[in-house]
Parts: C-alpha cells; sequence; structure tokens
C-alpha cells in the first residue's frame, strides 16, 4: 500500500511539473534545452520505511531437520507475523548521463551509483506464542542503477532500476524464563531496487529532483542452536523490503 501511494504521488507531481515546464517553455521560446549529457554527483535526503514479514520456518539443521516441525508449530501451515519501522534516509550518489535526439524526442540514458545512511529496525511478535520475537535492523544502503527517460526542456521523467545491497541484521528470540532461543543472522545482503522520479535542471550545473526506489532483498534468515532443547536448531526467515521517497540536489559538470 505505501509502494502505491508513493507511485500515485510521484505522477501527481510529475503532470504538476510537466505542465509548469511547458508553460515555462512556451513563454521562453529562445531559451536553450538542457543537454542532459554529463556526469555529476550529488546528496539526497528522505523518508525510509521498512517492512519484514517473518515466517517461523522449518528446522533444516539438528535432530529435527525434515520432521516438518517448526519452533512454535508441528507442521504447515506455519506462523508468520510482521515488523516495520520508518525514518530518514540520507546520502551520496554520482552518475553519467546521455542524451539522445529520435523522432524529435529527447532520450537520456544513464547510470548512478549512491549510498544512504539510515536507521531502521522494527520488532514483531508471533502470533501463536507471545514469548516469540523477531526483528531486523537496516544502518545502510547502496545500490548500481541504470536510468532512463524522457526530457522536456529543463525538466527530466525517468525510470530506474539495478542492483542493490544493504548491511540488514535479523534476529529472532525466545523470552522463556529462562531464554530458551536467541538466533541471529544477516550482513551485507544482496537484491534488487527500481522505482522513478522527475529531475528539474533549473541552472545549466544544477538540477533538484524528486524519487521514489523501493528494494527487495528476499529472505534473511535468524537461525542458530536453541539453549533447550539444544538438538533444534530454529529459523526465523525475514523476507524484507523498503521504500524511500527522497529529495536530491545535484552538480553537474
Amino acid at each position: 500500500m505505501f509502494a502505491k501511494g508513493v507511485l500515485l504521488t510521484v505522477s501527481a507531481v510529475c503532470v504538476v511539473v510537466l505542465s509548469s515546464g511547458a508553460r515555462a517553455a512556451d513563454q521562453t521560446l529562445s531559451a536553450p534545452a538542457a543537454s542532459w549529457s554529463g556526469c555529476y554527483v550529488g546528496a539526497s535526503v528522505g523518508y525510509a520505511r521498512a517492512d519484514s514479514d517473518v515466517t517461523d520456518a522449518p528446522f533444516r539443521d539438528g535432530a529435527y531437520a525434515g520432521s516438518g516441525f517448526s519452533w512454535n508449530t508441528a507442521g504447515a501451515p506455519y506462523d508468520t507475523f510482521g515488523t516495520d519501522d520508518a525514518g530518514i534516509a540520507g546520502g551520496v550518489e554520482a552518475g553519467c548521463d546521455r542524451r539522445f535526439d529520435l523522432g524529435g524526442n529527447a532520450f537520456v540514458l544513464g547510470g548512478v551509483i549512491d549510498f544512504s545512511l539510515t536507521n531502521l529496525s522494527g520488532t514483531g511478535t508471533s502470533a501463536i506464542s507471545s514469548d516469540t520475537h523477531a526483528g531486523f535492523d537496516v544502518d545502510w544502503a547502496a545500490s548500481a542503477r541504470l536510468r532512463a527517460g524522457i526530457a522536456a526542456s529543463d525538466v527530466l521523467f525517468y525510470v530506474t532500476g539495478g542492483y542493490a545491497l544493504a548491511n540488514i541484521d535479523v534476529r529472532a528470540y525466545d523470552r522463556s524464563l529462562p531464554t530458551v532461543m536467541d538466533v541471529s543472522g544477516g550482513g551485507t545482503e544482496n537484491g534488487w531496487v527500481a522505482g522513478g522520479g522527475v529531475e528539474w535542471r533549473f541552472k545549466p550545473d544544477w538540477s533538484v529532483g524528486l524519487e521514489y526506489l523501493h528494494y527487495d532483498f528476499g529472505k534473511v534468515t535468524a537461525t542458530g542452536a536453541a539453549t533447550f532443547p539444544t538438538e533444534a536448531y530454529p529459523r526465523f526467515e525475514n523476507d524484507v523490503t523498503f521504500d524511500t521517497i527522497r529529495i536530491g540536489l545535484k552538480w553537474r559538470m
């Protein structure tokens, strides 16, 4: 739902900016259009939200492997629950673009790398046992992306996507007395990222933009030996995604 809402918001902003750009173009026909070819560096800041769908997955290691049992269930359907968190993300980026004029339209192709710091963490509680909890922490994210768009004078509309990685730590624990389970996992995780945005070149060497990105890192697993029973190896699979919407400023060389 969050991703859908952000896409609608970005689309609305694009329509407003395009209309404004068209009016400005009518009033200043003698002004040259931005070339959009060249490299840039920039910084951005914005809103970030992470979600994790946690599954109490069946044992794969130890004496109970292959039994179909999980930490809190004796078989499917397995316990699932969610957790989320929202915060601020800020970072830097660098990239290059190339403009191509085809059929009277100005197309822009390019590549960009970026790095962002954030502090997203969330903890959820099992629907079966209130003693069982699982959570995640995201400290930073980076990406290497392609982007492609169409330029309308000094305004660029684009889509983007590529490779992503992030530092994601996951943990699951049982607060029974004494603690009978506390397992963890994660680290630098690989995934994909996709999104889109709009960018306005308000001066020859400067541009400002609004960008939405959706990151998906698949399953990040917390596992290890339980304190009791020691033959059990709990396995909690975290399906981690997060979304950002950010404003960026670029200096174009």
